[in-house]
């Protein structure tokens, strides 16, 4: 495996070119948002997800977490390469969110 994935910046308008022109997920769009407050606003619908960004530190967590076998239907990459968490974060919103046309590329690799 590689020791880093490629960094992107964090920034909607390169995540919606990521969903839309790398993914091939056409209609989707990332946006920025500054309070949950946001979120809640009719202009923000269809919200298919959050991604919250934090600053990794490294730490074992220790809270008790759901096994992906309890939940069937849940799509779960676990990440194993550095700088890939926006990319994960954005598959893992896209793939777990059956309203969305997933195009070509990515849905054949859902059907996978």
């Amino acid at each position: 495996m590689g020791d880093n994935w490629c960094t992107i910046e964090s920034d909607p308008g390169v995540f919606t070119e990521l969903m839309t022109e790398g993914f091939g997920v056409p209609g989707v769009q990332m946006e920025e948002l500054w309070s949950l407050d946001m979120a809640v606003e009719e202009k923000n619908a269809p919200m298919y997800g959050l991604i919250f960004l934090f600053k990794y530190t490294g730490e074992k967590d220790e809270r008790p977490t759901e096994e992906a076998a309890d939940l069937p239907d849940l799509f779960f990459a676990n990440q194993v390469i550095t700088n890939a968490c926006a990319t994960q974060a954005i598959l893992a919103v896209l793939l777990n969110s059956p309203e969305v046309d997933l195009g070509g590329t990515l849905g054949e690799v859902k059907a996978f």
